[in-house]
Formats: structure tokens, sequence, C-alpha cells
């Protein structure tokens, strides 16, 4: 019986684990999504400053989030989303709008899918 009580509590702090990381990265995805919409909408404004600031931020928050990613991502994923980053940058600084636009959509795609791929699904346990 105690062989069965410890399996169960192991399982818990598995399933829990798994409720905390997809808490946290969506915490961590919707804080820089914040950052990449302002961005976008500041260079729409017209205001490429105030863009540049707000895409760096939010990259900031990505960098800085390097002891989570590089446990629980693939750094497949950390790579690409990394250069979507550093694309979105260079067009803004280009200052080629329907480039920058394409960029922060290719980011944003990145930072959605990585956070589709933590979600357990009947399938992804199958």
């Amino acid at each position: 019986m105690k062989k069965e009580v410890c399996a169960a509590g192991i399982i818990l702090c598995l399933i829990a684990g798994a409720v905390w990381n997809v808490y946290h990265l969506e915490n961590l995805a919707g804080r820089m999504t914040e950052h990449i919409r302002a961005a976008e909408t500041a260079e729409a404004e017209g205001r490429s400053l105030r863009a540049e600031q707000e895409l760096r931020l939010a990259l900031e928050i990505w960098l800085d989030a390097d002891g989570y990613t590089h446990i629980f991502i693939r750094h497949a994923e950390i790579d690409s989303t990394s250069d979507a980053f550093y694309e979105a940058l260079t067009a803004l600084s280009d200052g080629d709008m329907e480039e920058f636009h394409a960029a922060c959509e290719k980011l944003q795609y990145h930072i959605d899918s990585i956070v589709s791929m933590e979600h357990i699904t009947p399938r992804s346990v199958l």
C-alpha cells in the first residue's frame, strides 16, 4: 500500500508541475505579447522609437526567462524565437513597416506555438 501512495504522490506532483509550467509559460507569453502589440501600434502611429522600446522590453522579458526556457523549452524553439525577435528589430530599424509587421506576426507565431506545445492534450499524452 505504501508503494501505491508514493506512486500517487509522485503522479500528483507531476500533474502540479505540468499545470504550473503551462501557467508560467502563458504568463510569460502574455507579457511579451503586450509589448509586441504595443510596438506594432507605436510603429503604425509613426513612433518608431517607442516601437523599438516596446520590442526591446519584450526581448528583455524573453532573455531574462532563460533560466526557465532553457530547462522547459526545446532549444530549437528558443533559437527560432530569439531569431524572430532580432528579425523584427532589424525590420524596424530598416524602416520597412510591412516587413516589421510580418516579422512581428512571425514572432507571435513562435510564441504561440511554444505555448500550444506545452498544453496537455489527449494527443500529447497518448
